[in-house]
């Protein structure tokens, strides 16, 4: 888990009553394929973490810090005199500054082709629900040539603005089939899959290019 994911899944705790927070932090830890020990060791650390962190602040309170945040290194003693004028005491302050610093490097452009960059197989970009994809386990159709796909896997990156899967996630999974689907007097490709896999990268501004099929 790098320091993006950490800070999203801290602003997606921020965002939930108490009462939610385990179920939210199970939600957004499963994609990570941690063993029963490893997730509760995760969420003790990411809960102490908040706890300890942002979880000192209201709603526009932190809206305000990240607003500030967004400037860069010229906003380090503003954001200081803010967390003071909410009086929250130094040691808060550290985790809060570090939450921050992790949040806004999760802002910094990055091409979908780099998400993962040891993937091989084909990437797709695809508007459709991740849940949706896994439930009838196929993903297209794709204006795409099976015989330039040489390692059996796909990627598809999400294009959403938002909802469950925005931009910043991306779906693993093995090709068991490839079926031509005819579309307006043309042939694309439905690919089927197996072994699907959700990752939430942390990085929001993910920009893609015109062509929603790349061969990696």
């Amino acid at each position: 888990m790098n320091e993006q994911q950490t800070a999203a899944i801290l602003f997606a705790l921020h965002g939930v009553p108490g009462s939610q927070k385990d179920s939210t932090l199970n939600e957004q830890l499963r994609y990570f394929g941690l063993t029963d020990e490893e997730q509760h060791a995760a969420k003790s650390r990411l809960l102490d973490q908040f706890q300890n962190g942002i979880g000192r602040l209201n709603k526009n309170q932190l809206a305000n810090l990240m607003e500030l945040s967004a400037a860069g290194a010229t906003a380090a003693a503003s954001i200081r005199n803010k967390l003071n004028f909410y009086e929250v005491a130094p040691h808060f302050q550290e985790n809060i500054n570090e939450f921050l610093r992790q949040y806004a490097a999760g802002s910094v452009a990055v091409e979908s082709d780099e998400l993962d960059a040891e993937f091989r197989g084909v990437q797709v970009a695809s508007r459709d629900n991740f849940n949706t994809i896994i439930n009838q386990g196929w993903t297209g159709d794709w204006d795409l040539n099976p015989d330039n796909i040489h390692v059996r896997r796909v990627q598809v990156a999400s294009m959403n603005e938002e909802g469950l899967f925005p931009r910043g996630y991306y779906l693993n999974a093995d090709i068991r089939d490839i079926q031509p689907i005819p579309y307006e007097g043309k042939t694309r490709y439905r690919i089927f899959i197996a072994n699907p896999v959700i990752i939430n990268t942390g990085n929001r501004n993910v920009k893609f290019i015109a062509q929603p099929v790349r061969y990696k």
